[in-house]
């Protein structure tokens, strides 16, 4: 189910909300247990296939957390891991891994083609961390199944995240006020997920027809590649984004506090500030279950920087079973790299104004492999980047530049939407704000893309 819908908005949100504070007043478990029920009905609403395969990775990394707690044994650990990695990397990399035999080997196995399900990237790493946690015994107690598999199909952080730590939520169905409707929280939630609305609907969903019509013609001339490439960087940062502070705003309305995932990185000074703030929790996830795992920065300048090119590489294939995905994973680990031998090993800076343009200048390029259909598609975009065939003006409409300026204005100067959020005051013209963004927003309901994480 989608959050940009009637059927959501009107119907599902509400309808769960209630009848999840309606139960809890007469019985925790039964208003989790309805919970859970309602997250798998969200997650099967277009493939009923869906929960079952989430209901089976939720019982298997049960059983394994139940053996680590019993014996914390590596092997262990070891097996639950690949348990995981395996179920992703039958349904994400199956006909991936056999392309690239057939090509390599000129064999001819059968591709299957299989249906990707929503969010498998999102629930698999959660559950990742959970078992590290279980055998690292850091987590701050011992939490019923219930409680687990509510940690990980709560449904508003199901399909795109944020990838959130087992303590960060199980730990706040532990308090006594979290089953019972908090006026404020709610109103802010509205706030938040109206934020996070207009992002999609009235910036992302407007940029990706820029985007995709560049992308169809290679660019088409020097600035209309420019301003496809904009477009893209500004579409896939409102569109996650924007689902991200949705998610946020719903989980406030059940008083759960999700974290941010997202802190104004296209104002980053540099590379390794960018994904201090970009998919925050997927660079904590990486940083703490692969980076330091292989030897981190303790093993000596040669070790740190394959360590890095290593979990950029697997950030990259993560995100999508494509080259041109490994490609911009390892471009950023490639910056990081640079950025290091810049500023730790010569000692050098940049004034911030420059250092700023440069960082964004970069990341922008990193997208286009990042969205293009084929290595023909982004070598000609950057070609008509860089060595142009014609130098046309774009065939732009007013409203398309009103776009580009509210999404520049935004990424420049506003604060992050959850920053906003957590800081709600019930006030008139926060009200007005929420309800001209919603009403708006639902015009255009006719024409929502999909979320760019719901491929990943």
């Amino acid at each position: 189910m989608l959050f940009p819908t009637f059927t959501f908005i009107l119907g599902f949100l509400p309808v769960t909300a209630i009848g999840y504070f309606l139960l809890a007043s007469r019985s925790v478990t039964l208003s989790r247990l309805f919970l859970v029920a309602a997250s798998l009905v969200f997650y099967s609403w277009f493939n009923w296939s869906y929960s079952l395969i989430l209901a089976g990775s939720i019982l298997g990394n049960w059983f394994f957390a139940g053996m680590l707690m019993h014996n914390r044994s590596k092997w262990v650990l070891a097996s639950g891991i690949i348990a995981n990695v395996a179920l992703l990397g039958y349904f994400k990399y199956y006909d991936f891994f056999v392309e690239n035999v057939n090509a390599l080997f000129g064999t001819a196995w059968t591709l299957k083609h299989i249906l990707l399900p929503l969010g498998i990237s999102f629930f698999t790493f959660q559950q990742i961390s959970f078992l590290q946690q279980v055998y690292y015994n850091t987590l701050q107690k011992r939490y019923s199944f219930l409680n687990y598999a509510l940690f990980v199909c709560f449904f508003p952080q199901l399909i795109a995240g944020p990838i959130v730590l087992p303590d960060e939520m199980m730990s706040q169905f532990d308090r006594p006020d979290s089953t019972k409707p908090d006026q404020h929280n709610i109103a802010a939630g509205l706030y938040t997920f109206a934020l996070g609305l207009g992002k999609k609907i009235l910036l992302a969903d407007f940029l990706a027809e820029i985007a995709d019509a560049g992308f169809a013609v290679n660019g088409g001339g020097f600035f209309p590649a420019w301003g496809t490439a904009l477009a893209y960087t500004l579409q896939i940062y409102f569109d996650f984004s924007g689902y991200c502070d949705m998610a946020t705003g719903i989980g406030m309305m059940f008083n759960i506090q999700l974290p941010q995932n997202f802190n104004a990185p296209y104002r980053s000074g540099n590379i390794t500030e960018f994904w201090r703030k970009w998919h925050m929790t997927l660079g904590r996830f990486l940083m703490s279950s692969i980076y330091i795992p292989l030897g981190g920065n303790r093993c000596g300048t040669f070790r740190t920087y394959l360590n890095l090119l290593i979990t950029f590489f697997i950030s990259g294939l993560w995100h999508g079973a494509s080259w041109l995905f490994v490609l911009w994973g390892m471009l950023h680990g490639a910056a990081l790299m640079i950025h290091r031998l810049w500023s730790r090993v010569f000692g050098l800076k940049m004034a911030a104004v420059p250092a700023k343009l440069l960082t964004f200048l970069f990341v922008l390029l990193a997208w286009i492999p990042f969205r293009a259909a084929s290595w023909q598609q982004a070598k000609m975009l950057y070609r008509a980047m860089f060595v142009p065939d014609s130098w046309t003006l774009p065939n732009y409409s007013g409203g398309d530049y009103a776009v580009f300026a509210a999404g520049l204005l935004l990424v420049i100067f506003f604060r992050p939407a959850t920053d906003m959020g957590r800081e709600f005051r019930p006030t008139w013209v926060n009200a007005l704000l929420a309800a001209a963004l919603m009403i708006t927003s639902m015009f255009f309901f006719v024409k929502v893309s999909p979320f760019i994480y719901f491929n990943f």
